[in-house]
């Protein structure tokens, strides 16, 4: 009994050390205020081209956008179209374009009408026509989209999309585009715990991930193609 005597306030002690320690560790930490967030600033410091160039071949790890960087190249589109300002580019990942079934080269089949291995398989006097159907006519981000959809003028030729286009092979069921226009608006719901409200073109595409505030405007990522012809 003696040994436990003695052993029991030795333990109180050694407690009571250690919630004191305790004590002053909290006293140095901060209430987190919920009205206040901390988000990554959405400035890129360059015009789009730029920031297009830089994420393609300027380094061996980061080349995204290598795939769309090659289209613009090849297309012969006139590449100070991405610096321009007040303009909304709809830019490609390399996943946008190569993935099997949902890709650019696998959506859009050639004039062999087979899916194309590299974009030199398709004309590119379309896929030019294509690609400024990506470049949209003015700022659209979720600061000033609303929940309905808004359409918007993009840079394709009026008329390009008619019922007789002879470029990309597209699926029958869709319908015709004689503006060259589409539509875009902020979802009002969240797809999955990654993607909370994202933007929406033509009421089926999702903007993988958006409002990339260049110099000249503002980039939205696509890892999906988007169709050239407006939804019914």
């Amino acid at each position: 009994m003696k040994k436990i005597k003695t052993f029991i306030p030795a333990l109180l002690i050694v407690m009571g050390v250690i919630l004191i320690s305790g004590c002053e560790k909290l006293k140095l930490q901060k209430d987190f205020n919920r009205s206040t967030t901390d988000t990554l600033d959405a400035h890129v410091g360059k015009n789009a081209w730029a920031y297009l160039k830089s994420r393609a071949y300027s380094n061996t790890t980061d080349t995204v956008f290598r795939r769309m960087y090659d289209a613009i190249i090849y297309s012969g589109i006139d590449t100070n179209l991405y610096m321009q300002q007040n303009k909304t580019y709809l830019i490609y990942t390399n996943a946008a374009v190569t993935t099997a079934k949902t890709g650019l080269w696998a959506t859009y089949l050639t004039s062999k009408k087979v899916a194309a291995k590299s974009f030199k398989d398709y004309s590119a006097a379309d896929l030019k026509n294509y690609l400024l159907f990506l470049i949209l006519d003015g700022q659209y981000s979720h600061y000033n989209l609303p929940l309905t959809d808004v359409e918007v003028k993009t840079l394709a030729p009026v008329g390009i999309f008619n019922t007789n286009f002879t470029g990309f092979i597209i699926p029958a069921f869709t319908a015709n585009n004689p503006n060259s226009t589409l539509k875009i608006k902020v979802l009002n719901s969240s797809p999955g715990n990654t993607s909370d409200y994202p933007l929406q073109i033509n009421s089926t595409t999702n903007v993988y991930s958006s409002d990339y505030l260049t110099t000249n405007g503002v980039i939205q990522v696509m890892n999906t193609p988007v169709s050239p012809i407006y939804p019914k």
